[in-house]
C-alpha cells in the first residue's frame, strides 16, 4: 500500500509538471509583450489635421501627404516634410505621424509624405516623389500657411536617405520627376537626418549589396547591385552631391546603431563651413526617435536645430 501511495503522489506531482509545461507553451504563444513606449500617435485637440490631401498624381496613380498645425495658427509658419523609413521598401506616411503631430504642436506646418515604395516603382521614384511633395506645399503654400522660404525635413533611416538627397540633390534634375508644379523649387533650408545613410557607394549598404545581395534593399530598390551599377549608387548617394549650396543638416543617431555612419559627409559639409554636427542619444538602437524616452529628448534637439536654421 506504501508504494501504490507513493506511485499515486509521483503521478500527481508529474501530472502538475505537464501541466505548467503545457500553461507556459500557452502563454508563450500568446505572443511578445505589448510595446509601451510608443509615442501617441492620436490627434490632439490643438491640431488642425488634413488628412489624404493628394498631391501628386502619376496617371491614376495619387500620392498623398497628412498636414499638421496648431489651431490657433493664421500666418505662414515654417514647414517640416517628415519621410518615413523602412529600407525603401516598407512603411507609410502613418509611421512618424507622432513626429509629424508634436512638431506641429512646436509650432510648425508638418507634411508626412506618402512615396512609392521599391516593391511599385524604383529609384528614384521615391526622391522625385519627395520633392514633388516640396512643391506642392510651395504651390498652395497660402492654402496651408506654409511659409515658402522656410521648408524644412526630417526623416528616419530610408527617409533619412531620402531627407539627405532633398538637402544635397535639389539642382539635379534627373531627381525632380513629373509630379507636378515644375514652376516650384524643390529646394529646403534644413534637414535633420536620422540615422540614414548618405553613402551608399561605399560602407554597410555596399558591403550587403556584394556580400548577401539577396537580402540587399538596396539591390531590390535599385534593381541593380552596387558591382553592377557603382555609377548608381554614386549618383544616389546625398555624400556625391554635397556642395556650397547644401543647407545646415544634423545628423541624429542612437548610442547602439554605429553614430560614426555618414562621418565623411560631414566632414565634407564642415569642409564648406555648412552648419552641421551630431546628436547621440544614450542606450538608443535603430527606430529609437520612435520609441520612449529617446522620441520626447531627439524631439527638443530638432526643435532647436529647426528653430534657428528656418527662421
Amino acid at each position: 500500500m506504501r508504494i501504490m501511495r507513493h506511485h499515486a503522489t509521483i503521478l500527481i506531482l508529474l501530472g502538475t509538471l505537464v501541466l505548467d509545461v503545457q500553461t507556459s507553451l500557452a502563454q508563450q504563444k500568446v505572443g511578445k509583450p505589448k510595446v509601451t513606449n510608443l509615442p501617441s500617435k492620436e490627434i490632439p485637440a490643438d491640431i488642425t489635421a488634413e488628412l489624404d490631401v493628394v498631391y501628386a498624381r502619376y496617371g491614376k496613380r495619387e500620392l498623398h501627404v497628412d498636414l499638421f498645425r496648431q489651431k490657433t495658427v493664421q500666418r505662414p509658419m515654417p514647414t517640416l516634410v517628415v519621410v518615413h523609413g523602412g529600407g525603401w521598401l516598407k512603411g507609410d506616411k502613418n509611421k512618424f505621424r507622432a513626429m509629424a503631430i508634436q512638431l506641429a504642436r512646436q509650432g510648425f506646418v508638418t507634411v508626412a509624405v506618402e512615396y512609392r515604395l521599391g516593391g511599385e516603382a524604383l529609384f528614384p521614384a521615391a526622391i522625385h516623389d519627395c520633392n514633388a511633395a516640396v512643391r506642392f506645399l510651395r504651390a498652395r503654400a497660402d492654402k496651408y500657411l506654409v511659409d515658402p522660404k522656410r521648408i524644412g525635413a526630417v526623416g528616419g533611416s530610408a527617409g533619412g536617405h531620402l531627407v539627405g538627397l532633398m538637402a544635397t540633390a535639389s539642382h539635379v534634375a534627373g531627381f525632380q520627376g513629373q509630379g507636378g508644379n515644375p514652376e516650384q523649387s524643390s529646394r529646403i533650408q534644413a534637414a535633420v537626418v536620422l540615422a540614414g545613410p548618405l553613402e551608399l557607394a561605399t560602407g554597410s549598404v555596399a558591403e550587403k549589396s556584394r556580400k548577401d545581395p539577396e537580402n540587399s534593399n538596396a539591390n531590390k530598390w535599385f534593381g541593380k547591385t552596387i558591382d553592377e551599377a557603382p555609377e548608381l549608387y554614386r549618383q544616389a548617394s546625398p555624400f556625391t552631391h554635397v556642395s556650397k549650396e547644401t543647407p545646415p543638416i544634423l545628423f541624429m543617431a542612437g548610442e547602439l546603431d554605429y553614430p560614426a555612419r555618414n562621418e565623411g559627409t560631414r566632414n565634407k559639409l564642415k569642409a564648406l563651413e555648412i552648419e552641421t554636427g551630431i546628436v547621440v542619444v544614450k542606450d538608443g538602437k535603430h527606430g529609437c526617435w520612435n520609441r520612449e524616452p529617446w522620441f520626447s529628448l531627439m524631439l527638443k534637439d530638432m526643435n532647436t536645430f529647426f528653430r534657428r536654421t528656418l527662421k
